[in-house]
């Protein structure tokens, strides 16, 4: 075996003499297909209420235009951080935006898909023309390649967490952005895609790449909480996840991107979810509540506005320890990793 080893690694060392741009598979067969995930991603927990106070200090001094596109304080994994990466996994970036009142955050469009989580205030976003305003607890997503711009019309700051796939068409080498040339865009009424199915009349040329390939969602806090609610009611939920609610796209039935899915869930006062793991990494952000995420063994507690990133196929259980219920609205890359055939989960067979 050892005689076989040497021979392997001569015949290696000679093609690499002949052809220095090639290597033999069995070289660099195990970094090409690793018999597990990679470590990378760290399971973290950002102090959520830290990270918005200081957002909130900035806010009066760093002013939006010129170089500030955007005004966001991003929370970047300590395993990413270590390769030059500024998300919170390898597949999810998150940012806090804070918009002051009066303040309009200008219009561009990207090929990362964008969504939104309102955490304090209301803010209006426009996307490709059509005006959805939204407050504390919604959700509202920014299709691909869609023109957007942020204005706050009310009396108070205007703070949510951006969730976007940027890691993915920059990995693919297909990430581009444009600005719009002006602060907001024009407003139309209604989005084209819905007018074109309500009235029949279809654009007869193609929209896409000009417009977003479909149209912006939004998911009422009054409407989801109100479901985990009543689906509380009546039941503990999977013993894995606790009482938890998909976000779909009503008209397909789908994630709300073909890259990025959106939970709520909901868990009452003592529940502890059962370990299992998945491929899916998974990005929370505290609602209401305290409890403790427990990762491979290791126990991280957490609390209201606390941002937590899940490391993929890493066991897990979710506790809720404080006397109340607890909610957490989630990212995850889910569908991204289903549509490509590789999605998996299993329990721990304690």
């Amino acid at each position: 075996m050892e005689a076989q080893s040497r021979d392997m690694a001569s015949e290696a060392k000679a093609v690499h003499e002949v052809l220095p741009n090639v290597v033999p598979l069995w070289e660099v067969f195990s970094t090409l297909i690793p018999s597990g995930p990679g470590k990378m991603v760290e399971p973290f927990v950002w102090n959520g209420k830290e990270l918005l106070k200081e957002l909130k200090r900035i806010a009066y001094d760093v002013k939006l235009g010129g170089e500030v596109e955007r005004r966001v304080l991003v929370p970047v994994n300590p395993g990413l951080k270590k390769l030059g990466l500024y998300t919170a996994t390898h597949t999810i970036y998150v940012g806090f935006q804070i918009v002051l009142p009066g303040e309009v955050a200008g219009a561009h469009r990207h090929t990362p898909f964008a969504s939104r989580f309102m955490i304090k205030g209301e803010a209006w976003t426009t996307v490709d023309g059509v005006e959805i305003s939204f407050r504390e607890g919604d959700f509202i997503t920014t299709p691909r390649w869609a023109w957007h711009d942020h204005v706050n019309r009310s009396s108070e700051p205007a703070i949510w967490m951006d969730a976007l796939d940027t890691p993915i068409p920059k990995f693919l080498l297909a990430s581009t952005f444009q600005d719009y040339g002006e602060e907001v865009q024009p407003l139309m009424t209604g989005d084209l895609y819905t007018r074109s199915v309500s009235t029949g009349l279809t654009p007869a040329f193609s929209l896409d790449w000009t417009k977003a390939a479909s149209p912006p969602l939004k998911f009422a806090w009054n409407d989801t909480y109100g479901m985990l609610k009543d689906l509380a009611s009546i039941s503990d939920g999977s013993p894995y996840e606790g009482v938890t609610v998909m976000m779909k796209d009503p008209s397909t039935g789908r994630d709300v991107s073909g890259s990025l899915g959106a939970d709520m869930t909901l868990l009452k006062s003592g529940t502890r979810t059962k370990s299992h793991r998945h491929t899916m990494s998974v990005v929370y952000y505290v609602v209401k509540g305290r409890g403790t995420i427990t990762v491979e063994g290791k126990t991280l507690p957490w609390g209201e506005s606390d941002i937590i990133a899940l490391t993929p196929w890493a066991y897990h259980e979710l506790a809720n320890e404080g006397p109340g219920e607890a909610v957490l609205f989630s990212i995850n890359d889910r569908p991204l990793l289903t549509s490509v055939g590789v999605y998996r989960e299993e329990p721990e067979n304690k």
